[in-house]
């Protein structure tokens, strides 16, 4: 199941498996290397991580896999819910900032919304706020459309 860099960081930090800086450097030596792809805002193990993940499965010590086992056994729904709502923000020009808003439902973009916007904080507030109201958004979006 792929997860957002959020999900992932969560994951580690909640469960004390390491801090966030040596995640963050981790993380970027598995891209570089090949065993991790980043799509759409979203971590997948590749066909080579998934090899040496085999090959090294043994030396992640039990108590560590099992602690993530539970976590993931307990939160899937939420961590499949929230991989659904996508926001993202970046500077385009002065003054001009791009919010990036989407839901994804198995793998089909439902919609998606880039709003320009004039400084980073407006930005940021619509991405933050994108989760709770993506549903809403969506439905005055097809019944203005459709008039339904």
């Amino acid at each position: 199941m792929p997860i957002t860099d959020e999900q992932l960081s969560k994951i580690i930090l909640d469960n004390k498996l390491m801090n966030y800086f040596y995640l963050k450097q981790y993380v970027d030596e598995l891209v570089e290397s090949g065993f991790v792809k980043i799509e759409e805002e979203k971590y997948f193990i590749t066909e080579k991580g998934i090899e040496i993940l085999k090959l090294f499965f043994t030396r992640i010590p039990f108590e560590t896999r099992q602690k993530i086992d539970e976590y993931i056994l307990l939160n899937k729904e939420k961590i499949k819910q929230e991989s659904q709502y996508i926001a993202t923000y970046y500077k385009k020009a002065e003054n001009q900032y791009i919010a990036n808003c989407k839901v994804v439902e198995n793998g089909i973009v439902l919609i998606e919304l880039n709003i320009n916007v004039v400084n980073s904080e407006q930005a940021k507030l619509i991405c933050d706020n994108w989760k709770q109201k993506s549903q809403d958004v969506y439905a005055y979006i097809i019944k203005a459309l459709t008039g339904q």
